[in-house]
């Protein structure tokens, strides 16, 4: 296949993010469309020979080899499932949706036709973290911890839970993506959410334990009233732990490689490789360079929305009710 040419469905932060790595790796953009006709003419203006979409359904498929959809949760599906139908490889930010039955429809319409499929979680293209990764390849895991503290969001959608799902579902995701990447899946969950003061109705804390198959437990602390972010995580195994530090998700444990890892030039260089990796695969390379697809995100969403019925219910939830 020549050089790919994707459209861009929500021309936001992360839709200039995938813009601006596909132009980097070599694809063409030939389409743009957001809600907000201003922004989705800000990219194009970007992107040479992209046009903008006073709708997305004026899409015109033929012309088009994958898309990246970059909309608010609430959004997913529609474009998703067109883009399976029509055979072309789809690429979706995290979380998939409010929740996983939100994306039955594109997860069946992918699997028919053998759809390339990614889903956003960079976390997973960290260095640092596939290190981790290897490190813990047959090691007798006791547990893991994780924490991810910062600030709210500023965008009018991103603590409303009809429109993102709360900050449960689009920022904790993160470390339950990470736990299942690290440690392995979970079947069951407990939790305990509280408000934040100055949001009603969005969740401002969460504590949540997780009980991973074969008995292993994890907790994991989420907040989002900090002014400062402070993120890590930590499995512990019976011969040490393996330790992840920082928005970078650096090693700091002791099998690290020595001195501190200095942090890229572009603290975006990770979308840009998770990009750039979902490209290539739509070139026709391999796919299993694209580490987190709709299925395995999928299973991430179930997990979290246990915890949402955890919560709730003030029970342990089973992740597969």
């Amino acid at each position: 296949m020549s050089a790919p040419r994707v459209a861009v469905v929500g021309c936001g932060r992360m839709g200039l993010l995938r813009m601006e790595g596909a132009l980097r790796h070599g694809a063409s953009v030939v389409a743009a469309y957001d809600d907000d006709a201003g922004a989705a003419a800000a990219l194009a203006a970007r992107a040479p020979g992209c046009r903008t979409l006073a709708d997305p359904g004026e899409l015109d498929w033929s012309g088009v080899d994958a898309v990246f959809v970059c909309t608010p949760p609430a959004a997913r599906g529609p474009v998703e499932t067109r883009a399976a139908r029509e055979g072309r490889a789809v690429f979706v930010e995290k979380p998939v949706g409010l929740g996983a039955a939100q994306v039955e429809s594109f997860r069946r319409a992918a699997a028919d036709g053998g759809v390339l499929t990614a889903v956003g979680y960079m976390n997973r293209y960290r260095a640092s973290v596939a290190e981790a990764r290897e490190a813990l390849r047959g090691a007798p895991v006791l547990g893991a911890v994780g924490n991810w503290v910062n600030a709210s969001y500023a965008v009018p959608w991103w603590g409303r839970r009809e429109l993102s799902g709360g900050p449960v579902n689009e920022q904790a995701t993160h470390l339950v993506d990470l736990a299942r990447y690290l440690v392995g899946e979970v079947h069951q969950v407990q939790a305990v959410v509280t408000g934040h003061p100055d949001r009603p109705g969005t969740a401002g804390s969460a504590a949540v334990t997780l009980e991973f198959d074969g008995g292993v437990l994890g907790s994991l602390f989420y907040s989002c009233r900090a002014t400062v972010k402070e993120i890590g995580f930590r499995v512990f195994t019976a011969n040490g732990a393996v330790r992840l530090d920082g928005w970078e998700l650096a090693r700091v444990d002791a099998d690290a490689a020595p001195g501190p890892a200095a942090p890229p030039a572009d603290r975006y260089q990770v979308f840009h490789d998770e990009t750039a990796a979902f490209l290539a695969a739509v070139a026709g390379g391999p796919r299993d360079a694209v580490r987190c697809d709709l299925e395995d995100a999928v299973r991430t969403q179930q997990v979290v929305d246990a915890i949402h019925r955890a919560a709730a219910s003030g029970r342990a939830e089973p992740v597969h009710a």
